[in-house]
């Protein structure tokens, strides 16, 4: 029902490499097999240059942070009583607050825990747990506050500078809207297309298909792992599906305990491979959709400086005004990767 298709290119040069002898080298473009996006691959054997200093990182983020626990209560915005009784929402040891900057009606932050600095590798689960589970209740707060149009209840994580941290201190985006974004919009659409034509939600073949393939990184409970066949980020990317749920409110406590527990041996996968920051995008359907056309995906993209001492990043016009994703390593290999370590975690 799908089709996994690749264009190969080929440019012609005199190669400095090889005393100018006449070279093809090929690169790739992908079509993904949902939208029909495209996404280019270089065949160029790049590594993640060293990471920076998270000691130094530390220092000199933490005077004046706004989330530590020393401050939260003092300088951060407090939502109104007749929306969220108290001002704000915990779990655990997770606090969830306006976004003083907010992206729509309903934008908060989710400061996921007490401590300034959770490295990548050794991220511990109850973190993602408590924070997913304090956004889960913002958005059974807010969802039905949406007025006439249908409603989507968005997650994002920008970790460490890399990605976009404006704040070292761990904490999440949340907002429930009826404008989901480009990005999930079109693939909103395609999913309901697909499932018009094939009367199957798309999620479940790809899964089937890449099941235990190339691409394949593993699965626990109802949250499976995979190397999307169009990748975005230049040194790999990864996704996960959480089978028949549609939205985080769907998830009970023990698929967000799953999705936890397996997204710590993804970040810990990549952090094996040098990398030291990310950016999460848990992209749902709207709430109460129906027939089912989507189930919740979580799309993990790994960030770095491609020169650290200038602070090059990884982001170029390709992706920010094309709109072409673009990738120095293929799906195959990063899921290869990947899969032996999350087997080995």
């Amino acid at each position: 029902m799908i089709e996994f298709r690749t264009e190969t290119k080929r440019a012609r040069l005199h190669d400095p490499r090889k005393d100018f002898a006449l070279a093809e080298i090929e690169s790739e473009v992908r079509h993904d097999p949902l939208t029909g996006d495209t996404a280019r691959i270089c065949h160029f054997a790049m590594r993640a240059p060293p990471a920076p200093d998270l000691a130094a990182i530390d220092a000199l983020s933490r005077p004046g942070c706004p989330f530590c626990p020393e401050r939260i209560e003092s300088i951060t915005p407090r939502f109104p009583d007749d929306l969220i009784p108290g001002g704000r929402l915990r779990r655990g040891d997770a606090t969830l607050i306006p976004n003083l900057f907010p992206y729509d009606d309903f934008s908060a932050i989710a400061v996921l825990c007490s401590a300034h600095v959770q490295r990548m590798d050794t991220m511990p689960e109850r973190v993602v747990v408590d924070g997913l589970a304090v956004a889960r209740d913002f958005m059974r707060a807010t969802a039905s506050r949406v007025a006439d149009r249908p409603a989507y209840g968005i997650v994002t994580w920008n970790y460490m500078p890399a990605a976009g941290g404006t704040q070292v201190h761990p904490h999440m985006q949340v907002i429930v809207t009826a404008t989901p974004g480009n990005a999930l919009a079109r693939q909103l659409a395609a999913a309901g297309a697909f499932r018009a034509r094939t009367g199957r939600v798309y999620a479940d073949v790809l899964l089937e298909a890449e099941r235990h393939g190339a691409r394949w990184i593993g699965d626990q409970g109802r949250v499976a792992w995979l190397a999307p066949f169009t990748p975005t980020g230049v040194l790999g990317d990864a996704m996960a599906v959480i089978r028949d749920r549609a939205t985080l409110t769907e998830l009970d406590d023990a698929d967000i305990a799953d999705f936890a527990a397996s997204l710590v041996r993804v970040l810990r996968a990549f952090a094996a491979r040098g990398l030291w920051s990310f950016n999460l995008c848990l992209m749902p359907d709207a709430f109460g959709a129906a027939p089912p056309r989507h189930w919740l995906t979580a799309r993990l993209l790994p960030r770095f400086y491609l020169n650290p001492k200038l602070h090059v990043s990884d982001a170029s016009y390709l992706q920010l005004l094309l709109e072409e994703r673009f990738a120095m390593l293929t799906p195959e290999e990063v899921g290869s990767d990947l899969r032996a370590r999350f087997g080995a975690a």
